[in-house]
């Protein structure tokens, strides 16, 4: 190397002749690792791994949070996912260098032939740059694995305390719909004491003279067809008794209605009704649904229209 002193065509050439070199080494490097640069270590691990579509169903969190247990392992899969992150990162950052390493090598070299052939020459740093890279790909894998151990967990601590934590949150499930029904079961007297008052109101202003009328009192909205039209897109008048019970049925139907695949998950057998078959009235089946239909028939009447209120609106129409 010592000729191409002093000759900038000549080291121009050598320098090129290195770049060349090197690109092919890393091209055939390259062209043996990518069939098999993103499997896993060994073919049991790939048996093992995770898809994503599993592990985003294993690391789905609920919307109420109630056993400290699941809030532990979620700290642990949140841990992990976060290493897997950060060594992801890392793995980006070294393929970025590995993929500068011919040019950063061959300007090196350049350089070093430019100054004369000076000092120790530069030494490839592709190769060094490739381990890096591959020991990033192992951190990646390792995290990986980490992340789908704790989700493992998580998943074996939840299919084997499954039993207990639907009890817990049909607990919850019955808890919230009771309110739900207290507080629309409330709503037909909290109305009345409005109604009471807008008349008070209507007597003060037009008395001695009888109070004009005006609506429906049993109708939302007192009837008015804007307003309803508005808030629920019909031209329909619908009594507030109807509100009401579809208030109770839509609590009915968020605490009991299911899918036949999500009855078969909960455990939830399906009652019979003789709407659907023929029973006998000693049927267990039988005299349930009795007792259900007796109870909402019961609940319609608790929440149907003043029969004095309904008169009134007629003499109203008649008049």
């Amino acid at each position: 190397m010592k000729g191409t002193t002093g000759k900038p065509d000549e080291m121009m050439e050598a320098a090129s002749a290195a770049s060349a070199a090197m690109r092919a080494d890393v091209a055939q490097t390259r062209l043996n690792l990518r069939s098999v640069g993103n499997l896993p270590l060994d073919r049991e691990a790939a048996a093992r791994e995770l898809t994503g579509e599993q592990r985003a169903l294993r690391d789905s969190r609920p919307k109420t949070r109630r056993w400290r247990a699941v809030e532990k392992l979620d700290r642990e899969v949140d841990r992990a996912k976060q290493r897997q992150d950060a060594a992801g990162a890392r793995l980006q950052e070294a393929e970025a260098a590995f993929a500068r390493a011919p040019d950063d090598d061959a300007r090196a070299l350049a350089d070093w032939l430019a100054r004369g052939e000076k000092g120790a020459r530069p030494p490839a740093s592709v190769y060094e740059r490739q381990r890096d890279r591959d020991a990033a790909k192992l951190l990646v894998e390792a995290a990986m694995l980490e992340l789908d151990r704790a989700l493992e967990r998580r998943l074996q601590h939840i299919e084997g305390n499954r039993k207990k934590m639907l009890q817990d949150v049909r607990r919850d499930v019955a808890d919230a719909r009771q309110r739900l029904h207290e507080h629309a079961r409330a709503l037909p007297a909290l109305r009345q004491e409005l109604l009471d008052a807008r008349e008070t109101m209507l007597w003060i202003a037009s008395y001695p003279e009888r109070i004009e009328g005006f609506g429906f009192a049993t109708a939302i909205a007192l009837g008015l067809r804007e307003p309803v039209k508005r808030s629920l897109g019909t031209d329909a008048r619908i009594e507030f008794s109807a509100v009401v019970q579809a208030l109770v049925a839509d609590a009915d139907a968020i605490a009991e209605a299911f899918s036949a695949t999500q009855k078969q998950q909960l455990g939830i057998e399906e009652l019979r009704t003789p709407l659907e078959m023929a029973m006998w009235d000693n049927d267990p089946d039988h005299i349930a649904w009795k007792k259900q239909e007796l109870q909402r028939a019961r609940d319609l009447e608790r929440w149907s229209a003043d029969p004095l209120a309904l008169a009134d609106e007629a003499r109203d129409l008649r008049s």
